[in-house]
């Protein structure tokens, strides 16, 4: 059972993250101490798989939300001693080759079996509704452009291992867990709502939000500031682009994402960071133990 979070810096970050900025009616979903829980479930494991990458049927092309977080948890859990292992599908691969994500793999008959991870992480990618089909937020059937990397998560969730969802429309891997609040507060959501669940779910306005979350919540528990910088973002984001990633909501290779300035981002991500390291100076100034006895 998930608690509110112990740290008050990661209840800060919970609600950056939960700005509704596209008014998709996600306030519903969010699920208080998930963040925190999903940062103490990484931070002591060996091999996270971390599968992302929503492919925008009408673009015919990936999109800018996702690859950016995906690339940000694996450096954080790289910088933590973890082995991330990336999984996408062959629509999204250029994408995810472009952010140099390495090990790649691309979904598979037995590829969870054989990648032998310690706990699975989905960050804005689509899951199965009640019907087995795929839908985007316009309740568009995309099945078939989608591998069903959810099995993954199914076959995870079975044996017993920490699964991790974030996402910001009620359609993605994880939302199962509030399926039936997306069908009454999302728009399409009777048609959309993912019920594939995942142990922890991260509900961000934006999916980039939620993964630099659960990075900055990883920072808050361990002691120091993992996030990447502004200037990796926007390089990140015009890699993506020059691989003819578009934006999710407008469609277009234009830099923003899902529908927004790319300064919008860039400004969560500060804030995300300013609470990071808040957090970090107030450590620094607790006195020790052993201070105190000699004062």
């Amino acid at each position: 059972m998930h608690r509110a979070s112990e740290k008050p810096a990661i209840q800060d970050i919970e609600r950056l993250i939960a700005q509704d900025p596209g008014r998709r009616g996600i306030g519903a979903l969010v699920q208080p101490g998930h963040l925190e829980g999903a940062a103490r479930a990484l931070l002591a494991v060996g091999r996270v798989l971390i599968a992302g990458g929503f492919y925008v049927l009408e673009a015919g092309a990936g999109e800018t939300d996702g690859p950016p977080g995906v690339k940000a948890l694996g450096q954080a859990l790289t910088k933590l001693g973890a082995n991330p292992l990336y999984v996408t599908d062959a629509l999204n691969r250029p994408l995810f080759e472009r952010l140099g994500l390495a090990p790649l793999h691309e979904h598979g008959p037995g590829l969870l079996a054989r990648l032998a991870p310690d706990a699975l992480v989905a960050i804005e990618r689509v899951g199965r509704a009640a019907d087995g089909r795929y839908y985007n937020m316009r309740g568009r059937d995309i099945s078939a452009v989608t591998a069903p990397l959810d099995e993954m998560f199914l076959a995870a969730a079975a044996a017993g291992l920490p699964t991790v969802g974030i996402g910001d429309g009620g359609n993605e891997i994880g939302m199962g867990r509030v399926a039936e609040l997306v069908r009454q507060t999302v728009a399409e959501g009777a048609r959309i709502a993912c019920v594939v669940p995942t142990e922890h779910l991260i509900v961000a306005g934006v999916s980039n939000w939620g993964a630099w979350g659960l990075v900055g919540a990883l920072g808050v528990l361990a002691g120091r500031d993992l996030l990447p910088s502004v200037v990796e973002v926007r390089a990140d984001v015009a890699a993506l682009l020059a691989a003819g990633a578009v934006d999710g909501v407008t469609r277009r290779p234009e830099p923003t994402v899902d529908g927004l300035p790319l300064e919008a981002s860039l400004a969560v991500l500060e804030a995300i960071r300013a609470v990071v390291t808040g957090s970090l100076g107030a450590r620094e100034a607790q006195p020790s133990a052993a201070g105190d006895a000699a004062c």
